[in-house]
């Protein structure tokens, strides 16, 4: 009879005789999961990982003495150190080279070789608690790290495992030297642009100062005093040709007051008149006896006679001063006698004649320099010798003060243009002020960069140690048949719960008054126990040998499991003795 299941929930007793209806399917179930579990625990084709553990060393020399030019951190600069390395044409080298992946390569593409390697290499960080000087606390710090080679060979594995790591080895000292040769390369270049500038600027400089060289900022000072200087010798040379000229009047009127001949008297007493004197003198007295006598009057003839010979002698004359003193004496003394006298009177008459020819006398030309003569008057001489002295010195200044007053006019055009060239060489000298510091600045850091290669020339610096490199595993890394089977156990548990589960959920019959009761809603009149029939007992009997023959060959499995997999068999047995009789 067929009936739904109970809605009620099953209690711990109807569970346990479930678990008992369902023991041989469950027991099957369960032995040929855990069959498999150990299968594959028994033939995974093992893995072996050889791994080599590379430390990082910091510098041997304080960085305070010998700053690296390297600035970026270990772990950063080993990531890029590992793209460097797992370029595809170091691992197409490493597979070619070991002969990895035989049946992949005859029928993958290459990038299946490249992932399938990439996987099969591990890289791994190993940091350790530190303690940070700059903060004082303890911190992380990447110390070393590992690189692991994964094969099915245990040989290979090392081999490849050692071909990496020196390849980390030697891409870091490529890298180290080549960051330093480009730092270095890179601030030697800088420093010959900003030498080339420097010897621009210093040239522009020297052009300017040549151009400027009585203008800039230093000679304003020197400037200034110089004008000040100037100024006051320019007013001493203003007093000195005010003097001069003073003092040129009053010899200038001395020597009209002094003959420049030496007065000569005769034994009698009477002076002596020089040639000029006394043609001046015989021009007036030509004039007193012409205005006296007729012109054949022998007084009239011996002063025509004896001027002439005068002129012979010494030349024109200027008289002309004589002659209008007397023109005016003349007129004078005729306006007297006209009042005096009548028109016809004799001394009229002769006043007239004498005014006609002074008047003619003085209309006469003259000579315009007189007769160059030597002096030989000693007072007249040294007067007149104070007199050129005095014009020579005053000739003298005026060129000084023409000179000073041009000097004076350049200061202070220097001292007007001064501000503007002061700007200009200011700005020129902050340049090249900032030029030489930048110079300086950068000379120092190339000089400390030429110490940083010098450093990694002679492995000084932070270097990558190999303190434990790659060997051939002598145990596999994967897998692990212990936990293979340890899970097909649990597997193999969960798959005999599951089946009971199935099977009580997928069958509807009636068994027992629990369900007689949910069916009909009604309690039994009676139960009637299960009656064991031969068959029944003979059914059972084989089902016992089944479990026990299944139950022996687990046993034997496990066994050969244990001696092979995990420990020979006479050595867990001498251990156990040993441990027994201890």
């Amino acid at each position: 009879m067929n009936a739904p299941a109970a809605d009620s929930p099953l209690n711990l007793a109807d569970r346990w005789a479930a678990l008992r209806r369902r023991r041989w399917p469950a027991l099957w179930v369960s032995l040929g999961v855990f069959a498999v579990a150990l299968l594959a625990a028994l033939f995974w084709p093992p893995t072996y990982r050889s791994t080599g553990t590379i430390l990082i060393e910091q510098q041997e020399l304080p960085s305070e003495l010998v700053p690296s030019t390297i600035t970026s951190y270990a772990d950063q600069r080993i990531q890029v150190i590992s793209q460097r390395v797992m370029t595809t044409e170091n691992l197409l080298g490493i597979i070619q080279r070991y002969d990895l992946y035989p049946r992949l390569r005859r029928r993958e593409p290459r990038e299946v070789l490249l992932e399938r390697m990439r996987d099969d290499v591990k890289f791994q960080m190993i940091s350790a608690d530190v303690m940070d000087p700059r903060q004082g606390r303890a911190t992380k710090a990447n110390i070393a790290f590992s690189v692991s080679y994964d094969s099915d060979s245990p040989e290979v594995a090392a081999r490849v495992a050692n071909e990496l790591v020196s390849l980390y080895l030697g891409e870091n000292v490529k890298t180290r030297r080549q960051l330093t040769e480009e730092a270095a390369s890179f601030l030697e270049d800088e420093a010959n642009k900003l030498s080339r500038n420097i010897e621009q600027q210093q040239a522009a400089i020297a052009e300017f100062k040549n151009k400027h060289i009585n203008t800039l900022p230093d000679q304003a000072i020197v400037n200034t005093q110089l004008l000040t200087r100037t100024e006051e010798d320019l007013r001493d040379v203003e007093m000195q040709l005010r003097a001069d000229d003073q003092q040129g009047t009053f010899l200038e009127a001395q020597l009209a007051q002094i003959s420049p001949s030496s007065q000569v008297y005769t034994s009698t007493g009477e002076r002596v008149l020089s040639p000029a004197d006394r043609l001046k003198f015989l021009r007036t007295e030509y004039a007193r006896v012409s205005s006296l006598y007729g012109p054949t009057h022998p007084d009239v003839v011996r002063a025509q006679r004896e001027i002439a010979g005068l002129e012979r002698a010494v030349g024109a004359v200027d008289s002309s001063n004589d002659a209008q003193r007397q023109l005016e004496d003349a007129k004078t003394k005729l306006l007297a006698a006209e009042q005096r006298y009548a028109p016809d009177h004799p001394d009229v008459v002769r006043l007239k004649r004498q005014v006609e020819i002074l008047t003619s006398a003085a209309k006469e030309p003259q000579a315009a320099e007189p007769p160059a003569t030597h002096p030989d008057n000693p007072a007249y001489i040294s007067i007149n010798a104070q007199k050129e002295a005095a014009q020579a010195q005053r000739a003298s200044l005026v060129l000084k003060r023409t000179e000073l007053q041009a000097r004076i006019a350049d200061l202070n055009t220097r001292l007007a243009v001064s501000p503007a060239v002061e700007r200009d060489y200011t700005n020129l000298m902050r340049e090249y002020e900032a030029s030489e510091l930048k110079f300086r600045e950068v000379r120092q850091k190339q000089m400390s960069a030429k110490l940083a290669e010098n450093l990694e020339d002679e492995n000084k610096g932070e270097r990558f140690t190999l303190i434990d490199p790659p060997l051939a595993p002598e145990q596999p890394a994967s897998p692990n048949r212990w936990f293979v089977s340890a899970f097909g156990l649990v597997l193999a548990l969960l798959g005999g719960i599951g089946t009971v589960l199935v099977l009580e959920n997928v069958d509807r019959s009636v068994r027992g008054r629990r369900d007689l009761e949910s069916l009909l809603s009604v309690p039994p009149l009676a139960i009637l126990p299960r009656i064991l029939t031969m068959a029944d007992r003979a059914q059972r009997r084989r089902l016992r040998q089944r479990a026990l023959a299944g139950a022996l060959g687990a046993f034997v499995l496990a066994i050969i499991v244990l001696h092979f997999f995990v420990q020979p068999l006479d050595v867990l047995w001498a251990v156990a003795m040993r441990k027994l009789g201890s």
